[in-house]
């Protein structure tokens, strides 16, 4: 048993030694919707937002790795036969496989995996009014606050500097969660659980390099 936690130890820190870390911040466009009982889009709208995070990603090697952020995020949808916007606001975190080649200057990458995340602030606003006049509302017993779901995207990046890259990235969640609990009222729809395509846009600092 204490040969193989020395060799994990070991392992750990010859992995780290060999890797480059970035970290930065982003910000982008949201389109979410969602899906209700079994991909039925025909009684939505969807919602657009703005949202921003931090990012971290680390390489085990040039062209593969790891990327973890943190993130605040609006979602949302209406039915087309209302008034109002249903928005969730939640801190967000993916955990992604990543996979760069790089051309020059020029980076091409793709992402996917998971994400988790946490309903803070529920709100509604009415469709014809400014995005700015949301209206704070409560959770109620059939609201499902924990949030988890798959990501899919790819993006570019351009290197303006030996430590710095401009990165955008074009991405697909879909909810693999509720919104709310099936049978909160067995006369209304049943499943509901969101989906979005995010357009960003980052900027990353290394602040260690790959050794050769």
């Amino acid at each position: 048993m204490k040969k193989i936690l020395i060799f994990a130890i070991l392992l750990l820190l010859s992995i780290n030694a060999e890797a480059q870390h970035w970290i930065g911040v982003r910000g982008g466009y949201v389109n979410s919707d969602i899906t209700i009982d079994m991909f039925n889009y025909r009684r939505t709208n969807s919602y657009s937002s703005i949202n921003y995070g931090l990012i971290y990603k680390i390489y085990i090697d040039k062209h593969t790795g790891l990327q973890a952020e943190l993130n605040n995020i609006k979602r949302g949808f209406s039915y087309r036969e209302n008034d109002t916007i249903n928005i969730r606001e939640s801190w967000e975190m993916p955990i992604l496989g990543h996979v760069r080649l790089e051309f020059g200057r020029f980076v091409g990458f793709i992402n996917g995996g998971f994400y988790v995340g946490y309903a803070q602030k529920m709100k509604y606003k009415i469709k014809k009014e400014p995005s700015a006049n949301e209206i704070l509302t409560s959770f109620t017993n059939r609201d499902i606050r924990f949030e988890f779901g798959f990501g899919l995207g790819g993006g570019i990046g351009f290197r303006i500097a030996k430590r710095i890259e401009l990165q955008a990235e074009f991405r697909y969640n879909y909810g693999l969660t509720y919104l709310y609990k099936p049978k909160y009222n067995d006369e209304r729809i049943k499943y509901i659980q969101p989906i979005s395509m995010q357009a960003s846009f980052g900027i990353l600092y290394k602040f260690a390099n790959v050794k050769k």
